[in-house]
């Protein structure tokens, strides 16, 4: 395929350089290069607002081999592998396949989700945030965003919180697996292993609920009827299986990035803890600045103008959220985060509004942002309730680490 640019004075995506500092490539693109085809990766960067914004409401990017929403092990790597096809094959006898997606189930699934999570989310925020004492030091990550998102999910689907340890291991595999941008051929392999794992464990729990219904989210979808029609197993399978496994990875990141605004510079986390309307800003400012997943690959089903350039059908399109966030003709001092800001709504930081992009956007726009809304609102209001002094650990400075996820990989701090 003939590119009409090289690479020229560009470093590849996957490149040392670009991991210390991804948001200073993103920069260089949107100024010189607004679409930028990557040679290791073979994809095209798209880096500006207006191109993402209009990218994601075009048909002609697809998912037709892979949906957005869709339970991780079947997602992007219809992408990163188009050769194996092993995945194909899987990915074929998927329901998602059938034309029956999660679009449908979408307002039962979220109905339900709303009355599960009545007092759930405070009741696992208080849990863990109890065994903090003011004044030690602790790792808000691993000893606290690790675990919120795990066990409210568990809580949804009720499962047992002594299997949170499995699920973790889970997760991880299943998150390396999505962010396989080098196409580790272990980290593939891991990731199925880890989808057939979580298959055999549900399966006697499906069985078990289609007998006796209870008030969890797994028994919702056994129970639920659009036009007549229930899942079957293998459907209900599917989504407890992207249900447990969506909210953690990102809201565990999004808090960590979250505290590490509001506390890297003190009078951010002053005047969100003497004004608490500013809660819904703090994190709408963090999904924008710092989103935890930073780009979304699509493939094109027929040729597309982009940036005054055509782009042939079968081509794999990076929609870059992370660059498009920080657009300097999208937003005044687009790199700052503002609590102030007022050229974003912050109320439509959890809607498909597409002023940001954090949760993707338009069809495909995510199912857990009401989740992720409500753990990170209780968790911030509890955290500045009962440690108003808190403050980043003694020469403390966080690290971001990762491309297709990023987000600090520790959150040190004083309570």
């Amino acid at each position: 395929m003939a590119h009409s640019h090289d690479n020229e004075g560009f470093p590849a995506l996957l490149s040392d350089e670009v991991a210390s500092d991804p948001y200073a490539f993103y920069r260089r693109l949107r100024e010189e290069r607004p679409l930028h085809y990557d040679g290791e990766t073979n994809s095209y960067l798209v880096t500006r607002h207006a191109t993402v914004s209009s990218s994601y409401r075009n048909p002609a990017f697809s998912t037709k081999n892979y949906e957005w929403q869709m339970e991780p092990v079947f997602g992007r790597t219809l992408l990163q592998m188009e050769g194996t096809e092993h995945s194909r094959k899987r990915a074929l006898v998927s329901p998602w396949f059938r034309g029956r997606g999660l679009e449908n189930w979408m307002p039962v699934i979220m109905r339900n989700v709303s009355t599960i999570l009545d007092g759930l989310v405070e009741r696992n925020v208080e849990e863990l945030a109890g065994r903090f004492v003011s004044g030690t030091e602790v790792d808000l990550i691993a000893e606290f965003a690790h675990y919120l998102p795990v066990y409210v999910i568990s809580d949804t689907l009720a499962l047992p919180k002594s299997d949170t340890q499995m699920f973790w291991g889970w997760y991880q595999a299943l998150i390396a697996f999505l962010s396989n941008l080098k196409k580790d051929p272990d980290v593939h392999q891991r990731g199925l292993d880890a989808h057939d794992e979580i298959r055999a464990y549900l399966a006697p729990i499906i069985a078990e609920r289609r007998a006796n219904p209870g008030n969890d989210l797994i028994s919702a979808l056994i129970v639920a009827e659009v036009d007549g029609e229930r899942l079957d197993d293998e459907e209900i399978g599917t989504h407890a299986t992207q249900i447990l496994n969506a909210g953690s990875e990102t809201t565990d990141k999004t808090l960590g990035s979250l505290f590490g605004h509001l506390l890297t510079n003190r009078e951010n986390f002053e005047a969100v803890r003497d004004d608490r309307s500013l809660v819904t800003a703090a994190i709408g400012e963090t999904l924008r600045v710092t989103p935890p997943s930073q780009m979304n690959g699509r493939i094109l089903s027929e040729d597309v103008e982009l940036e005054g350039e055509t782009v042939p059908a079968g081509s794999w399109v990076n929609l870059v959220m992370a660059s498009a966030n920080r657009d300097e003709r999208r937003f005044a001092n687009s790199e700052l985060f503002d609590l102030f800001r007022t050229d974003m709504d912050h109320s439509k930081a959890f809607t498909a509004s597409g002023e940001h992009f954090a949760f993707g956007y338009g069809r495909h726009f995510c199912l857990g942002a009401m989740l992720a809304k409500s753990e990170m609102e209780i968790s911030l209001n509890l955290m500045l309730d009962r440690f108003p002094d808190m403050r980043l650990a003694d020469g403390f400075v966080p690290q971001a680490k990762g491309l297709k996820m990023r987000a600090p990989d520790q959150m040190r701090v004083v309570l």
